[in-house]
């Protein structure tokens, strides 16, 4: 998800817990999700600045591990404000969700994930791309989450020739005690990684904000935005994402019209 940094990417970053695990643990998790999708509330109020403010809202409120995939359009921005009565959180969230054309949700490693395949073609999106193994021994998630980040930006934004690669990261709330996690996966997406990074940490919501401009990367990809800052990612620090805390707040550059 600030350390002083070029102010164009960035990353909101996680602390973890210290608890190796592997994709192929993710199972209890995910039907701990559908018992809290099948949880029925008597009243539930919601004022939201915003698509993604909402759906953090619910996510932090009834401790939903989410992954949101969101492009930055001027309906997305709009404030949202509804009330329910006896329903239950899956409706509540089917609700949020479809406030928005051609959006939907599913449950997928532990993770409900909200996206538009429409919007964002498969071959556009950077969190499709695999990846193949994906190891993370007992490291801090800052590290965890850079290593991901090199990898991924080697395919969406390679240095050009002659040129060196690398690129800058910036942090939040990292500690010099902060623990260390193992993870482990094979012929992983990079959405998998991602996945795999909430399941094990006390960060549980990652945010990919795509543009709106249709305009692609010169290796086909749709380009992102972060949440943190008004500044244009440049093309060679492609892509970017956002992780944080159930209960943090939305940036206040997100909740912005």
């Amino acid at each position: 998800m600030r350390s002083a940094v070029s102010p164009s990417l960035a990353f909101v970053m996680l602390t973890l817990f210290c608890c190796p695990r592997s994709h192929s643990q993710t199972r209890p998790v995910s039907e701990g999700v559908a018992a809290k999708l099948a949880v029925r509330i008597s009243k539930y109020d919601l004022n939201a600045e915003n698509f993604v403010d909402a759906l953090m809202r619910v996510g932090s409120q009834f401790q939903i591990p989410m992954g949101i995939e969101w492009v930055d359009t001027p309906a997305a921005r709009m404030r949202l404000a509804r009330s329910w009565k006896d329903a239950t959180v899956r409706q509540i969230l089917w609700e949020i969700v479809h406030t928005q054309r051609d959006y939907e949700f599913a449950v997928e490693n532990g993770v409900i994930h909200v996206h538009s395949p429409t919007l964002i073609p498969n071959r556009q999106n950077f969190l499709r791309l695999k990846i193949g193994r994906f190891d993370v021994r007992h490291q801090v998630v800052e590290m965890a989450s850079r290593n991901l980040y090199e990898r991924v930006k080697l395919i969406v934004s390679p240095p050009k020739p002659g040129q060196r690669g690398g690129g800058v990261i910036s942090s939040l709330g990292v500690n010099p005690d902060d623990p260390e996690i193992t993870v482990e996966l094979a012929n992983s997406s990079v959405e998998d990684a991602l996945d795999a990074l909430l399941v094990a940490s006390n960060r549980k919501i990652w945010i990919v904000t795509f543009s709106r401009d249709p305009t692609l990367t010169p290796r086909g990809f749709r380009r992102t935005l972060g949440l943190w800052t008004n500044s244009r990612v440049p093309g060679n620090e492609e892509p970017v994402w956002d992780l944080f805390h159930w209960g943090d707040a939305l940036p206040s550059v997100a909740a912005e019209k």
